[in-house]
């Protein structure tokens, strides 16, 4: 029996306000989320404290892929 892994992807253009991390938040928990992707085009850089944040777990991990040019 196939098991299924629930995944998000958001375009959430600016991490900085807690409206957006709290609806982040909110929507893992809600929906128990397993895998996040988040395209962020306003933070050059997510600390591991915002990442914890977001999870509200420290059992994460992420890999983070620069733009090149625009994209």
């Amino acid at each position: 029996m196939f098991q299924m892994m629930k995944i998000v992807s958001l375009n959430i253009r600016g991490l900085g306000g807690s409206i957006k991390r709290k609806y982040i938040r909110d929507l893992i928990s809600k929906e128990h989320v397993e895998m996040i992707c988040l395209q962020e085009t306003k933070c050059s850089d997510i600390s591991k404290e915002n990442g914890f944040l977001l999870w509200e777990s420290n059992d994460i991990g992420w890999i983070e892929v620069g733009a090149s040019n625009n994209a």
